[in-house]
């Protein structure tokens, strides 16, 4: 079992024996739950630079992500929601080209909005957007980090295991707010790509337990 998988299925595991156990509290309240937390994990690919000295195409590796989603009730059909998703992945030349060096990149995204949820007492399909930052970090310390403005949109659906427990399903879209022809990640006297687009798109397949509390 590979690393990846290991760090997706120890904390999930953990978070399931947890819910579990907070479970009946709520259950004996008597109080109806108005916020829901999910932890997830996923799968996020897309999104492409340029090397700003050969002008070839550097592309994000696809690769894993894990994060938060809060929600908020607002009324029957609607609920606030935040979102904190994070990714670990590289900067690599194109398949078609070569020469560039592979960059360790984190991209993280943070983000506010709301979901239309079509409420049910198993299975609940939802649609929401958002706004919000996304922060890219070389893990070189020796480039600056990028900080841009984000829209997202989201869809999918949660399944009621028990009152306070279920499971999320979703897919999201992101994308990052660029400015066409300008320099990213420099420093030690270089900068390590440049944009060449208005914006940088990434989507994200997730899966995560949920408690409402």
């Amino acid at each position: 079992m590979s690393i990846m998988t290991r760090s997706f299925i120890i904390p999930a595991g953990l978070a399931a024996t947890w819910l579990a156990s907070v479970s009946p509290a709520y259950a004996e309240s008597g109080t109806k739950p108005s916020m829901e937390l999910s932890g997830f994990a996923g799968y996020r690919w897309g999104g492409n630079f340029k090397d700003p000295v050969s002008d070839q195409r550097l592309e994000l590796d696809d690769d894993g992500s894990v994060g938060l989603v809060l929600n908020i009730d607002h009324d029957a059909n609607t609920e606030w929601e935040f979102l904190f998703s994070h990714q670990s992945t590289r900067l690599r030349p194109a398949p078609l080209f070569t020469g560039a060096s592979r960059i360790d990149l984190d991209v993280s995204y943070l983000s506010g909005g709301g979901i239309y949820v079509w409420r049910d007492p198993k299975v609940e399909p939802f649609l929401g957007a958002g706004i919000g930052i996304a922060h890219f970090s070389p893990q070189d310390s020796r480039y600056d980090s990028e900080t841009r403005a984000l829209l997202s949109l989201t869809g999918g659906y949660r399944f009621r295991l028990t009152d306070n427990i279920g499971v999320r399903l979703e897919a999201r879209g992101y994308y990052s707010l660029l400015n066409t022809n300008a320099a990213v990640f420099c420093g030690n006297g270089g900068c390590i790509a440049r944009v060449d687009s208005s914006g940088l798109t990434q989507v994200e397949i997730n899966a995560g337990l949920s408690i409402r509390f």
